[in-house]
């Protein structure tokens, strides 16, 4: 396969393959960076699946773009390494691990890959979590979060329901550096972000809040009586088959996990195997925001499953009309937001869901460079598994765009000719 060494070819040939689009405001890759560290080998190529024909791919030279998509991006360093899969309703078309776990690593990507997922933890665990109560009628998400927490019966609090902190409007900050104040107790952690002061009127602005999961992780232990961490393991990942999938205590490295950062600022060392996020590691790496651990091919069983409305090896795992619920945006004068899940906006602001994933569209990112995307109504789906902030998280420069970039592949392979997009 022919590699293309430069951006603005890659660009260009995405341009040319599109018929000539209209113009978008879409993310666009910065052009590779100089003056890198030389990568001893090509990037090796890890597939999954035998090549097979496939009436749902209607352009295969798309898949094959992904393919040089990614290897672009490892070659400017953006990340040592990546795992994408994708399919369309119960079908998965391509799944496949790019590069290594480092720059000089030999170990190599692949679909059984663990990555850290960073803010995905919020949908696959916390969001989950909460549909599935929701079914059982365990939860009111228009019910005071105080019905559940004592730490939210107070004046300022009262009013803050959990659809707000399902859609981030229940006005509590957004995150705090604790580790930055020296504070490293989980305990004074957690007493801080429940007694954080507002920042606004709940339900007035949207502001992506940490705190706000963090403290729904909490009502999900006060229903079920238990720790999130095994609730979820029996409730959501054990039906689901995805036996590779769940939290991870902090402290010890696995050099079997996809290495995140080499901190120098707090951990000093290596964090492979332990959440990188400082606060849920703080935490003791359970968290509602962050700390859920899984690979590509547990993720695509639960792809699978949503775009499916629902069912897992033909079984009813969630009912249809709960994922609508959740998957809705919930006020467009505030933001994209439903419940829990992220949806694609519609304005002129770059999407990692790419230019051509449907209007009702869900999915979310992840800070280490993880991304889920799927489309209800062409029930095409797209998993990202990256370790991005390896070495360092200052080089989000060369990160940028790859998510849209990917999404508009698969898109094109599924639905040739592409529709046309405003000016």
């Amino acid at each position: 396969m022919k590699i293309w060494t430069r951006f603005s070819f890659l660009i260009l040939s995405i341009g040319i393959l599109t018929l000539g689009a209209c113009r978008s405001t879409r993310e666009i890759p910065a052009p590779a960076p100089v003056n890198l560290t030389p990568i001893n080998a090509p990037p090796s190529i890890q597939n999954s699946l035998p090549v097979v024909n496939s009436p749902t791919v209607i352009y295969p030279n798309a898949l094959a773009r992904i393919d040089s998509i990614i290897i672009e991006f490892i070659n400017a360093q953006a990340f040592p390494g990546a795992v994408v899969s994708l399919g369309k309703g119960s079908e998965i078309i391509k799944m496949t691990g790019y590069g290594g776990y480092t720059y000089r690593s030999r170990r190599r990507m692949l679909p059984e890959s663990i990555f850290d997922l960073a803010s995905l933890t919020k949908v696959i665990a916390t969001t989950t979590a909460a549909m599935i109560l929701y079914e059982r009628g365990e939860l009111d998400i228009e019910a005071p979060v105080s019905r559940y927490l004592d730490a939210f019966n107070t004046p300022e609090r009262q009013s803050i329901t959990i659809r707000h902190l399902l859609t981030h409007t229940s006005g509590l900050p957004a995150f705090r550096p604790f580790h930055q104040d020296g504070i490293t107790s989980g305990t004074v952690v957690m007493d801080s972000i429940l007694s954080a002061q507002l920042l606004t009127e709940p339900g007035k602005e949207y502001l992506y809040s940490d705190f706000g999961m963090i403290s729904f992780a909490l009502v999900i232990e006060t229903i079920t009586g238990e720790p999130f961490d095994q609730w979820c393991a029996r409730n959501i990942f054990a039906p689901l088959e995805m036996n590779a999938t769940g939290f991870r205590g902090t402290g010890e490295t696995d050099p079997s996990v996809v290495p995140t950062e080499l901190d120098d600022y707090f951990r000093h060392r290596l964090i492979q195997g332990e959440v990188h996020d400082e606060t849920a590691w703080t935490l003791g790496g359970v968290s509602g925001h962050a700390g859920l651990f899984s690979t590509a091919q547990d993720l695509t069983k639960f792809a699978r499953m949503m775009s499916q409305g629902g069912l897992h090896n033909g079984d009813e795992f969630l009912q249809a009309q709960t994922i609508n619920l959740f998957t809705t945006v919930v006020d467009t004068s505030l933001s994209t937001r439903a419940l829990g899940w992220d949806t694609r906006n519609l304005n002129d602001e770059p999407s990692s869901a790419g230019l051509y994933f449907g209007p009702r569209s869900y999915g979310h990112t992840g800070f280490t460079g993880t991304s889920l995307w799927i489309d209800p109504d062409s029930k095409a789906w797209v998993i990202l598994l990256t370790n991005r902030v390896y070495p360092t998280r200052d080089r989000y420069d060369r990160f940028r765009g790859v998510r849209g970039l990917i999404a508009d592949a698969v898109y094109e392979a599924f639905f040739w000719p592409l529709p046309e997009t405003k000016d």
